[in-house]
């Protein structure tokens, strides 16, 4: 099928899109450092039932040592240490702001490909990518929206960059894990698993296990949290895998990116906010290169 990377990528980018509302909702209830354990968690178990309707296995046993290397590692720096580092950022500077700092994450993914995976892109690729990033940037950098900061804005600032850093260095890692015929389920439960195993022992070692029972008596939070754990790092994670391993990193993740933009007519429904021209304008011009990926 052509096109199934990128077509995958902005799925998966719509797909966060959704989550991140959710997830809005949930980290409010049941604070940040629970929520994103309990999506890992329900995600783990969603990937391991598709597995085994995919292979017969509820894990891939047979995955080869580079799979199991490369993913996990993968699974650590980009949905533990990446993602905490993004719930920090989103508390500290709220969601304009941190997916200001986000978008830097596509250059970044796409110098670290060329460097350690040899991939390079075609003048139109890369006129694609920074057109794109140009609407994202045009529409999250609107000035006249009111965004309080809670606690230190230099640390939501180094939140934010390390979250874009590694969510870069985990989808290159992911590249390396993907040999062997491995499938994107399979890949993507590689991933999941030893990040919910590491997340459970950080949350144990800081001392922030007594969260867990009343979090799990907030059925609204759970509910909330099982639905962002659908879109986000089952379905959302899983079409990531996808996108990279049938077009170039770079690319995936500048399409990955386009949360901000597609979130706009979910902003619209949820919220009943109403456009700006300056967030319509970023939407044409992020969807023009989004053409030029395409076309590449």
């Amino acid at each position: 099928m052509p096109y199934i990377g990128e077509l995958a990528a902005l799925t998966g980018a719509f797909f966060w899109g959704i989550c991140s509302l959710l997830f809005e909702s949930a980290t409010k209830r049941i604070g940040t450092i629970t929520t994103n354990l309990f999506r890992l968690f329900m995600a783990t178990l969603l990937l391991s039932i598709s597995c085994f309707f995919a292979t017969g296995e509820f894990f891939p046993l047979h995955a080869s040592s580079a799979n199991y290397l490369w993913l996990s590692i993968s699974g650590i720096v980009g949905l533990v240490i990446g993602d905490s580092a993004i719930f920090k950022s989103l508390y500290i500077l709220g969601s304009r702001r941190t997916m200001l700092l986000m978008s830097i994450a596509p250059p970044i993914t796409a110098a670290l490909a060329w460097l350690f995976l040899g991939e390079t892109l075609a003048w139109l690729a890369i006129i694609g990518i920074i057109i794109t990033i140009a609407g994202i940037f045009w529409v999250i950098k609107e000035e006249n929206v009111p965004e309080p900061t809670n606690g230190s804005k230099f640390k939501g600032v180094i939140y934010g960059l390390i979250a874009a850093l590694g969510q870069a260095v985990g989808l290159v890692l992911a590249k390396y894990g993907l040999v062997d015929n491995i499938t994107p389920v399979a890949a993507t439960l590689l991933r999941m698993a030893p990040a919910t195993f590491v997340l459970a022992l950080v949350m144990l070692a800081t001392n922030n296990r007594h969260k867990i029972t009343p979090a799990l008596k907030n059925g609204r939070a759970v509910l909330l949290t099982f639905g962002g754990a659908i879109f986000g790092p089952f379905l959302g994670v899983w079409l990531s895998i996808v996108a990279i391993k049938h077009t170039e990193t770079g690319i995936a993740s500048t399409l990955l990116a386009t949360v901000p933009v597609l979130i706009l007519p979910m902003i619209i429904i949820v919220h009943k906010t109403k456009l700006s021209l300056r967030a319509i304008i970023g939407a044409v011009i992020a969807v023009c290169g989004i053409a030029l990926l395409f076309l590449h």
